[in-house]
């Protein structure tokens, strides 16, 4: 949590303005798409669902709702962040290089203003791609256990929790491939201090579920989770940084 309160002063400082009205002006418009579209859906699947209960398992529905709910505004807060963070990957890996800089990292140089945007939206698409695949096997499951009694009461947590360690790792890894450290590599350091890193990714999947509020979360998550990556993931020997930028 404390490092997500750190990122919300990006928002206020003029320095790293550029890095995030584009993005934020996107978010506005994929708003309302992504939200008129997941709410269709819901409204269609929790209709089939509930038509497809047998007559002798109706006083079951009162469960089905709140679950189902719960299970909608996961999806919703997941699909928000990554379609969106899609259009905005290489702003944010600038805005994520400004504050690891300010953290002190040594960060390799010369590299283009193409060849930043190129790297980071190749490398969103592999975060995508680890997302949908495990993804997949996660909601099959949990599709499962929504149908056992009692037990699909920890469908909502068990999502929960899914959900926090993506988006943790989502934001995590605009520092991290700006320090040419694999995903693979990420994934397995961000599992070291594992409550740290489900905890930011809980506090960012809460607020990604709020509307209007999730269109201004994706640059202080960024920036929450570089310093989160720099002082608790990161292990280099902190000498600080002193050439100038690429994007100052």
């Amino acid at each position: 949590m404390k490092y997500l309160l750190q990122g919300v002063g990006v928002l206020s400082n003029p320095g790293y303005r550029r890095f995030i009205l584009i993005p934020i002006v996107a978010n506005m418009i994929l708003f309302g798409i992504i939200t008129t579209f997941m709410w269709g859906v819901f409204s269609d699947t929790i209709g089939w669902a509930l038509d497809w209960l047998p007559s002798w398992l109706d006083f079951v529905s009162w469960i089905m709702w709140p679950i189902m709910v719960s299970i909608f505004l996961i999806i919703y807060g997941l699909s928000f962040s990554f379609i969106t963070n899609i259009f905005a990957a290489p702003f944010n890996g600038l805005l994520a290089e400004k504050i690891q800089r300010e953290e002190g990292i040594v960060l390799p140089e010369g590299e283009s203003l193409s060849s930043v945007i190129s790297r980071t939206l190749v490398r969103e698409f592999q975060k995508l791609g680890y997302f949908i695949w495990y993804g997949l096997w996660v909601t099959i499951g949990l599709m499962v256990l929504s149908w056992i009694p009692l037990v699909n009461l920890l469908v909502p947590v068990i999502a929960f929790v899914w959900g926090a360690w993506c988006l943790a790792i989502q934001y995590l890894d605009y520092a991290a491939d700006n320090h040419q450290q694999s995903f693979k590599d990420l994934r397995s350091d961000a599992k070291k201090p594992m409550f740290q890193t489900l905890s930011f990714g809980g506090c960012v999947a809460l607020l990604m579920m709020v509307p209007v509020v999730n269109v201004f979360v994706m640059p202080v998550a960024v920036a929450g989770a570089t310093r989160f990556w720099a002082r608790e993931i990161y292990h280099g020997d902190g000498i600080r940084d002193v050439t100038a930028s690429r994007i100052n």
